[in-house]
């Protein structure tokens, strides 16, 4: 079983829900099983008892922890205080308002880098006007206390479709702050309705006899281009 050395939380988000933030927190999660990292993997829902990770990964020890509900977002704060070494987090939609307010109240992303977790946050866009702005305002958000990553969700189209984002300040200030832009790349609308209705993971999917062959092999194609936009990354996971 491999290690990670370091402490990492990311978490996805967006102030702005239909992004496919889930399908790529779901995608993430599932690299970081195939990788044989998920004894040293913390999943979050901030979803709720509805929530994908909750779904399709509750045998990995999937916990819920709410940010946007003021009576629960005690529990959100409570897992820096976790023994794991790598922490994932499925935001919901305003989560950046919220997580605004949670480090106005107490300073979480000081109290992140003081829990000694080296912070990364995730914004999957898609090429609307209202998804493209919440690049800047993430950014603004946590200035030089985060890393950053843009995920262009290809289900929207290619460059072209992204050309507001692609003009605009919040690209800009990914630059600024040496952020990295990666693509969620598109799969079949069967297949994930298939894996949908069995309420399985996309590793169990591919290898699965029961699902036709022409899904599987689509599942391991998609695998491939997922898997090479996130090595982009490089996570500094700094596994051994």
């Amino acid at each position: 079983m491999k290690k990670i050395v370091d402490k990492h939380i990311i978490l996805v988000l967006s102030d702005k829900g239909g992004t496919g933030k889930s399908v790529f927190t779901r995608a993430l999660a599932d690299y970081l099983i195939r990788k044989q990292l998920h004894e040293d993997l913390l999943l979050v829902d901030g979803d709720g008892e509805v929530g994908q990770l909750l779904q399709f990964y509750k045998d990995y020890g999937v916990i819920s922890a709410q940010i946007i509900n003021p009576d629960k977002r005690d529990q959100f704060v409570d897992i820096l205080a976790s023994d794991k070494s790598l922490v994932l987090v499925d935001l919901p939609a305003a989560s950046i308002t919220h997580l605004a307010l949670l480090d106005e109240e107490i300073g979480f992303f000081d109290l992140v880098s003081g829990y000694g977790y080296q912070l990364t946050l995730c914004n999957v866009i898609s090429p609307f006007k209202a998804s493209i702005r919440s690049v800047k305002a993430m950014i603004e958000l946590a200035d030089n206390k985060a890393n950053y990553v843009v995920v262009k969700n290809r289900f929207f189209g290619q460059d072209e479709e992204f050309h507001l984002y692609d003009a605009g300040k919040g690209k800009e200030a990914l630059k600024k702050h040496q952020g990295i832009e990666i693509e969620l790349p598109v799969i079949a609308t069967g297949v994930l309705a298939e894996i949908d209705r069995r309420n399985i993971p996309f590793y169990t999917a591919m290898s699965d006899l029961s699902i036709k062959l022409a899904y599987r092999c689509r599942i391991n194609r998609w695998f491939h281009a997922f898997d090479q936009q996130i090595e982009k990354l490089d996570l500094k996971l700094g596994t051994e």
